[in-house]
């Protein structure tokens, strides 16, 4: 009886494992150019995924009782605004099973002066992007849709600092190919 319930132990968590790599597997990795959802900001705006081509896009994951989106979102506004001509960051609040989310993220925004647009579509995002690894996360793209870098975690003033400098640097198709963020 206690070898069937060892190997039965053991079966369960080697495909625990097994299931778990191939779910992680799936998360997008800088390179790839994944298909977005089309999503609704918390005014009730319909951002299409063709429309967010041309520009840089930062999609950032946030939840209220983060301190380190905290500390990121003024940061992020900041950069938003100094660069709306090259840039579009979306924030995403992930508390998809608080029943307040989408308060919540009102006052996210009231509370940080955000500009840019603001979503709780987290499920449809995840689909497309994978399972985060951490909070805060931010997946930078390029102007086609490439991925070109994902921070799980706080990120720092020198990173803000790349990514401004991906925006201005990133204007001609000959720096595509070659420039890193």
């Amino acid at each position: 009886m206690i070898k069937r319930l060892t190997l039965f132990v053991i079966r369960s968590l080697l495909l625990f494992m097994t299931v778990a790599a191939v779910a992680h597997a799936d998360a997008i990795r800088p390179g790839d150019t994944p298909v977005l959802p089309v999503l609704t900001t918390l005014d009730g705006k319909t951002i299409n995924p063709a429309s967010l081509r041309g520009k840089v896009l930062v999609i950032s994951y946030f939840a209220s009782y983060c301190p380190f989106c905290a500390n990121e979102a003024p940061k992020l506004q900041k950069l938003y605004s100094k660069n709306t001509d090259k840039l579009i960051v979306i924030g995403v609040n992930i508390e998809t099973k608080d029943p307040q989310q989408k308060e919540k993220a009102q006052q996210w925004v009231r509370k940080y002066q955000l500009t840019h647009p603001v979503t709780t579509d987290f499920p449809a995002l995840e689909r497309a992007l994978g399972k985060r690894q951490g909070l805060p996360v931010n997946y930078v793209f390029d102007k086609r849709g490439m991925l070109r870098r994902v921070d799980v975690g706080e990120i720092f003033d020198e990173d803000f600092d790349d990514i401004a400098r991906f925006c201005l640097l990133y204007t001609s198709d000959a720096a595509d190919d070659s420039l890193r963020v």
